[in-house]
C-alpha cells in the first residue's frame, strides 16, 4: 500500500512515518521541514512542497495520514484560519484523485468543553469547546466526512504520550511532582482517561488502513479510568517524593473519555491508564 503522509517532520507525523516505513508501506512525505528519519528503509519519497502551492497534487496512493496543522497559541486566528485553508485545499485534491481509498484525519479530544464536570464525552456529545482550534476541528471533520467516495476516519486524540515533547496535563504534572513544585489541582475525585500512548495510536491507524471499517469519528482514549489523586499518588510514589498539591473544587472543570465506539466498531486496541502512566514513566524517567 502507498500512503501519503502530511505534516511527517511534525511531532505526531515523524512518529507516524518511521512506523509505517520499518512495516515496509510505501510512503510519499509531505513537509515543509526536514524529515527526520531514523530507520535505513528506502521506500519513501520526499515531497517538499506546500500543501497551499499551485503545484502540491496528491501523489499516485491508496491512503492518506492527514496530520499536517498548526497548534495556534491562544486567539491566533491567522494560524486558525491556515489550518482551514490547508483541510480545504486536502479536500478538494482528494475529490480528483480517483485512485485513494481511504483518509485519517487526525483531529483531537479538545473539541469537548471542559465544563462537562464529572461527564464522560463520547462521539455524539454535544457539549463542544467553542475555541477557535476546536471550531476548526469540528468543521474538518465534517467537510472531510461529506465525502462518500473514499472510507474517511477522524481520530479525537487525547494527550499523547511517549513522542519525546510532551506538552500536554499528564507531563506537565509529572514535571511538577518530580521536582516538588506546589500546585493547584482541581477535582481530586474527577476520573480520568485522556490519555493515549504514541504507538497505540500508530497501531490504530494501520489497522483502519488494512481493515474495512464503515467511515466516522472515532474518540481515543486509555481504558480503566483512574481518580486525579490516584495518579498524583502514583507519580509521587515513582520518584519517591512529597507531592505539594492544593486540592480544591470546581464544578465547571473536567471529563473523562468514553471510547466504546473505537472498541467495539474500529477493534481499537487500548492500554489501561495506569499501565499507560507506568510505561510512561518507566521510559521517559529511567532510574
Amino acid at each position: 500500500m502507498k500512503i501519503l503522509i502530511t505534516g511527517a517532520s511534525g511531532k505526531i507525523g515523524r512518529h507516524i512515518v518511521n512506523f509505517f516505513l520499518k512495516k515496509k508501506y510505501f510512503c510519499y512525505l509531505n513537509s515543509r521541514k526536514k524529515i527526520y528519519i531514523n530507520t535505513s528503509q528506502k521506500n519513501y519519497s520526499n515531497l517538499r512542497k506546500d500543501i497551499l502551492s499551485n503545484s502540491f497534487k496528491i501523489p499516485d496512493c491508496e491512503a492518506i495520514i492527514h496530520t499536517a496543522a498548526i497548534t495556534p497559541e491562544k486567539k491566533n486566528l491567522k494560524k486558525v484560519k491556515l489550518n482551514r485553508i490547508i483541510d480545504k485545499k486536502i479536500f478538494n485534491e482528494i475529490k480528483k484523485n480517483k485512485r485513494l481509498k481511504k483518509l485519517i484525519f487526525i483531529s483531537t479530544a479538545s473539541v469537548y468543553d471542559k465544563n462537562n464536570y464529572k461527564k464522560q464525552v463520547n462521539e455524539s456529545s454535544k457539549r463542544l469547546a467553542n475555541s477557535e482550534y476546536s471550531k476548526y476541528k469540528l468543521e474538518s471533520e465534517k467537510m472531510f466526512l461529506s465525502n462518500k467516495k473514499i472510507k474517511t476516519y477522524n481520530i479525537r486524540i487525547p494527550g499523547l504520550l511517549l513522542t519525546g515533547n510532551e506538552t500536554n496535563f499528564l507531563s506537565n504534572l509529572v514535571e511538577n511532582i518530580k521536582n516538588k513544585k506546589k500546585l493547584t489541582l482541581y477535582n481530586s475525585d474527577q476520573m480520568f482517561n485522556n490519555l493515549l500512548l504514541i504507538q497505540n495510536l500508530n497501531l490504530f491507524i494501520e489497522n483502519l488502513l488494512i481493515n474495512k471499517f464503515k467511515s466516522g469519528t472515532i474518540l481515543l482514549g486509555s481504558t480503566n479510568p483512574l481518580k486525579l489523586y490516584e495518579i498524583t499518588k502514583m507519580i509521587s510514589n515513582y520518584f519517591k517524593v512529597k507531592n505539594y498539591i492544593n486540592w480544591r473544587i470546581d464544578k465547571k472543570m473536567g471529563f473523562y473519555l468514553n471510547i466504546n465506539n473505537a472498541l467495539g466498531n474500529y477493534n481499537f486496541s487500548s492500554i489501561n491508564t495506569q499501565k499507560g502512566i507506568l510505561e510512561y514513566l518507566k521510559k521517559s524517567y529511567r532510574k
